[in-house]
């Protein structure tokens, strides 16, 4: 449940120059860092889990190319809200439990960088707020044997919020498409918690752009241990650009993307009344970065079960 995420585009960056920024707006459709404890275990009860995220991440970038313009020391900050609502069914599909899920977000996006102009270099600052792409979960499936936990899924990102090209958009302009995997080792005597999802981003071409980004792996990670009703630990998450960008958008190459990020998350779980709540909070640090803004995630969730 915890790994159905929907996305949100950060910003429009057609290309960039050394440092390359590679993948269109330099970041992928799937936020890295969404998911962390638990996130192998689909919930074996049936009900409906409705959770509202709060994700911001703040980034930089030595140099990029937007609209056509030189810019540098490019920084980005991207607020959304996530509401995910994830149905857990009594059906059986090859052994597994059946789910199906839906998420929207409500973004604003910042950014500032200076821009060479053939006289001066002029400092720019645009901003956009309003509704992103959709997520539509259509399957996902989920196994439980002893102390392990392992799901399988298939995510379809869908282009319904406004693209207007040479403006700072929400939306992508692309379809995504993005299966995962994710596994879960937990030991209800010890309490501890070792989980990890893999995600594989496949987008289509901008037509507006004619950019291709490539395809990325993303892995998000999380060790924690149960403190009674608190869970607290370590979470981070990988990127790597498998293949790279094509296209007469992407101007600058094939290049690739890739990051790292940890730090601290917590969890605690709760009733309200018979209602089961849980609320999560982590922060994840960019100790690495090539061809792609490097920054801080910052997000925190709640969640309910009807």
């Amino acid at each position: 449940m915890k790994k159905i995420m929907s996305a949100v585009a950060l910003v429009s960056l057609a290309a960039s120059v050394s440092p390359a920024i590679a993948v269109e707006t330099g970041m992928s459709i799937y936020p890295k860092g969404m998911v962390g404890f638990m996130s192998g275990l689909l919930p074996p009860q049936s009900g409906l889990y409705l959770t509202d995220t709060y994700y911001h991440f703040g980034g930089s970038a030595g140099q990029a190319v937007r609209n056509g313009v030189t810019e540098l020391n490019v920084g980005v900050n991207m607020d959304a809200d996530f509401l995910q609502g994830t149905y857990v069914t009594d059906t059986k599909i090859l052994g597994g439990t059946y789910a199906a899920a839906v998420a929207v977000a409500y973004a604003g996006a910042n950014l500032h960088a200076n821009v060479i102009t053939p006289v001066a270099t002029a400092n720019v600052r645009v901003a956009n707020s309003g509704f992103g792409d959709t997520i539509f979960v259509p399957i996902m499936l989920g196994w439980h044997e002893e102390k392990l936990h392992w799901t399988a899924g298939l995510s379809i990102y869908t282009p319904t919020a406004g693209y207007n090209k040479g403006e700072l958009n929400l939306g992508r302009n692309v379809w995504g498409f993005w299966p995962q995997v994710g596994m879960t080792w937990f030991d209800p005597a010890s309490g501890w918690d070792i989980s990890g999802t893999a995600v594989w981003v496949a987008m289509t071409n901008n037509g507006a752009t004619d950019y291709q980004s490539g395809d990325l792996l993303h892995f998000d990670w999380a060790i924690g241990r149960h403190f009674g009703a608190w869970e607290a630990g370590i979470a981070g998450n990988l990127v790597h650009q498998v293949n790279g960008d094509t296209g007469t958008g992407a101007r600058l190459g094939a290049f690739r993307a890739e990051s790292a990020g940890i730090g601290p998350a917590v969890n605690y779980a709760t009733k309200a009344g018979e209602t089961p709540l849980q609320f999560g909070a982590k922060w994840e640090h960019d100790f690495g970065h090539q061809n792609t803004f490097g920054g801080d995630v910052i997000s925190v969730s709640a969640t309910a079960v009807f």
